[in-house]
């Protein structure tokens, strides 16, 4: 595959890893909410009293359509407080997303910086022929070109969730997080 190819495919998915990454930040955001909300609950003291109307006032203004569903099941970390495991249940899903998402981007900086150095050492290989013509030392003939096309480079590297290891580790945290959620 050309590198300018796996570029614009790592770009994309690097698109939607942010993507996924800013919900799964606004569903951490709505976890420490509800918490909040409930570990406060009932306390006369001041500040926990107007932490309380401020998780109240978010939740209340936030409370429609579609985020209502998500308000309704999302789990708050210490409202039942009998199950010690529901919190590993709440955190380990949006880790294991985010570290999948975080491998994306990585592999999409990665090349990118493969690609900017590429196209460095072409700037650089011009500027040094240009050097060398305006000196008088000629190794190539006169009528002789040197094309360079970037978007026709290949590039060996196999991206890392087309690996044997990525794919691995894409299927133990698939069952990490089917464990945690308790699917058999």
């Amino acid at each position: 595959m050309k590198i300018k190819e796996k570029l614009n495919k790592s770009k994309r998915n690097a698109i939607l890893a942010r993507i996924v990454i800013s919900i799964i930040m606004i569903y951490l955001f709505m976890i420490v909410v509800k918490s909040s909300y409930f570990i406060t609950e009932g306390n006369h003291y001041g500040i926990l009293e107007k932490v309380n109307e401020i998780m109240r006032w978010i939740i209340d203004n936030t409370y429609f359509t579609p985020l209502n569903f998500v308000w309704n099941n999302i789990p708050s970390i210490l409202s039942n407080s009998e199950n010690p495991f529901l919190l590993y249940k709440v955190i380990i899903p949006p880790g294991v997303i985010l570290f999948i998402c975080f491998l994306f981007l990585n592999n999409h900086r990665v090349l990118k910086n493969k690609y900017n150095n590429l196209q460095n050492n072409i700037e650089e290989e011009k500027e040094l022929h240009s050097m060398r013509k305006e000196a008088g030392i000629n190794t190539v003939s006169g009528h002789a070109t040197v094309d360079v096309i970037i978007s026709n480079a290949s590039i060996t590297d196999a991206l890392w969730h087309n690996t044997w290891w990525g794919r691995v580790i894409i299927g133990l945290l698939i069952a990490l997080i089917a464990v945690v959620i308790g699917l058999k």
